[in-house]
């Protein structure tokens, strides 16, 4: 019989199930890892690629107002003219920058064209503290983000919380998909308009792959443990084996001896060699004297 027959039987048939079940997951999850570890990257080179390019005409990357963003054209620059429709201001609640929650200016931008893009001026700590809105036609530089989906918002009138070109007011012909976010320069504090520029997007690559490879050990060290446990079981299986088949001690019983009184003796060693004592004399005694009394009783 195979030394690891025992992994048969029920008891380990079910230890390996669910070890295979384990392990399985473990792996999902590191592949799961690995891919978000991957889009993490491309995010991150998409940012270097087009955070700091030179601004070029909308329409190069959006050929009509319906059109989608695409991943690689996100945080793309480009130069806008027309001016801002400040009546239509709104404010897009829970922002935080610089560690502080407030609020971002939204205005909607109408271009040249007729068109409409909402445009992100900056970020506020209150709404009563909004710089003037600049006056006239203006040439902007802005990055290109996709919209936000805005249809469960349910906010007072000059709130908003995703920022939606249909939660906006006076987005005629407006750019359905996207927004744009104004191009500050300066080191993040308030610039010449008042407004405190959008911070830099984060570069940080997140612990998708020490996650990937702390799931990838769990699962390694899931199958060195069962495989441990299964030849410990071996080795013990073998060692009761070797104590069953074992030198076994035998005692010789002598049946005349024993009726004459003779009690077994203890072995004599580990060999089974052992000796039965002869009958004691308070034995012999007793034996004679029944001979004694059974002989005067048949001559009397």
């Amino acid at each position: 019989m195979s030394r690891y027959s025992f992994l048969f039987s029920a008891r380990w048939l079910k230890y390996i199930a669910m070890t295979i079940i384990i392990v399985i997951a473990c792996i999902f999850l590191a592949l799961w890892q690995k891919d978000r570890q991957d889009q993490r990257q491309h995010e991150i080179a998409t940012i270097n690629a087009n955070y700091s390019s030179q601004p070029v005409d909308i329409t190069s990357i959006l050929g009509s107002t319906s059109a989608t963003l695409d991943g690689d054209d996100e945080w793309r620059q480009v130069s806008l003219t027309g001016h801002y429709l400040e009546s239509d201001t709104v404010f897009a609640r829970n922002r935080t920058v610089n560690d502080k929650v407030g609020y971002y200016i939204v205005v909607p931008f109408e271009l040249t064209s007729g068109d409409t893009i909402a445009i992100v001026r900056g970020w506020i700590a209150e709404p009563d503290q909004v710089p003037p809105t600049p006056t006239g036609e203006q040439t902007i530089a802005a990055r290109l983000q996709p919209a936000q989906d805005g249809s469960e918002d349910n906010n007072p009138d000059g709130l908003i919380k995703a920022i939606d070109p249909a939660r906006i007011p006076g987005m005629d012909s407006a750019y359905e998909n996207v927004y744009a976010e104004t191009v500050h320069t300066g080191n993040g504090l308030p610039d010449e308009s008042g407004l405190t520029p959008l911070p830099a997007p984060d570069l940080d690559p997140g612990n998708h792959l020490s996650y990937m490879l702390q799931w990838f050990t769990f699962g390694i060290m899931i199958i060195i443990a069962v495989s441990i446990s299964a030849r410990r079981e071996r080795r013990a299986d073998a060692e009761a084996a070797e104590k069953f088949t074992g030198d076994v001690e035998y005692v010789v019983v002598d049946k005349e001896a024993l009726d004459a009184g003779a009690k077994i003796s203890q072995p004599g060693n580990r060999y089974g060699r052992n000796r039965l004592r002869s009958p004691g004399v308070h034995g012999r005694d007793e034996a004679e004297e029944d001979e004694f009394i059974e002989d005067r009783f048949r001559h009397s």
